[in-house]
């Protein structure tokens, strides 16, 4: 019986790579971090506040980054980049990925006729450098991770409900800049557009009156005294302004 001269056989280069405790470590506690935010999501109101939530969130989300760094880090300085040749990597190329997001729901906030849901959505790790897309996208189970953000970082916003707390699919934020009243006045500015996930019913929010509109604004305004513009997602190119007019 003739034996295999394994000196000849050619490990793959991924899976040598990964073998390593550090960096097999750190694959593992990215994945293990991301199901942590999952459970934050899916935790109930009575067991998180907001903010210790959110506090929680930002934690998770600085490790996850730093682990990204650290295995970009370490392919580079073992020279191993998977992106060439690699067939499944060809599907993810031109965009921005990261590992998805998850979105933190606070207790609904009462106002005219209706109500509105304020929600936190953090992107984890976006902007993953390519060479690490491609490991993410080679290891099993790894690859339903990964998401394309086409949108940018999204941030703080608000949901419409109506009276009998429905979802619809108004979205409402603020713009990133004041703006300047006729009186020198410097004002926050509240912006409606449409959401692209299925909601239960389209808000008619071109056909809001003023009573409803100045509403709204000012309970936006009030909930985002402890949060600068910049925590706020970026109004759509398609966004219409909602107060004030």
């Amino acid at each position: 019986m003739s034996e295999i001269d394994f000196n000849f056989m050619q490990k793959d280069p991924l899976i040598e790579f990964v073998e390593r405790d550090k960096v097999r470590k750190c694959i593992d506690d990215i994945v293990s971090k991301r199901k942590m935010l999952q459970a934050i999501r899916n935790a109930r109101w009575e067991n998180y506040t907001q903010e210790n939530s959110e506090e929680e969130v930002r934690g998770l989300l600085r490790e996850i980054d730093n682990q990204v760094i650290y295995v970009q880090d370490a392919m580079e300085q073992s020279d191993l980049d998977l992106r060439a040749g690699q067939k499944d990597f060809s599907a993810v190329r031109d965009g921005h990925w990261s590992l998805g997001a998850e979105e933190i729901r606070e207790p609904l906030i009462p106002f005219l006729r209706g109500n509105l849901e304020p929600i936190s959505r953090f992107v984890v790790a976006p902007g993953l450098p390519e060479n690490v897309i491609a490991l993410f996208v080679k290891i099993p189970g790894l690859k339903k991770f990964l998401k394309r953000e086409i949108h940018g970082q999204w941030g703080y916003h608000y949901h419409y409900l109506d009276a009998r707390k429905r979802r619809s699919d108004t979205l409402l934020t603020f713009e990133r800049m004041l703006k300047t009243l006729p009186d020198g006045q410097q004002v926050k500015v509240i912006t409606w557009e449409r959401h692209g996930e299925r909601s239960g019913f389209a808000a008619r929010a071109t056909e809001w009156g003023d009573k409803k509109r100045l509403s709204l604004y000012q309970t936006c305004v009030t909930d985002s005294a402890k949060r600068d513009l910049k925590d706020f997602k970026k109004p759509a190119k398609d966004a219409e302004v909602l107060w004030p007019v």
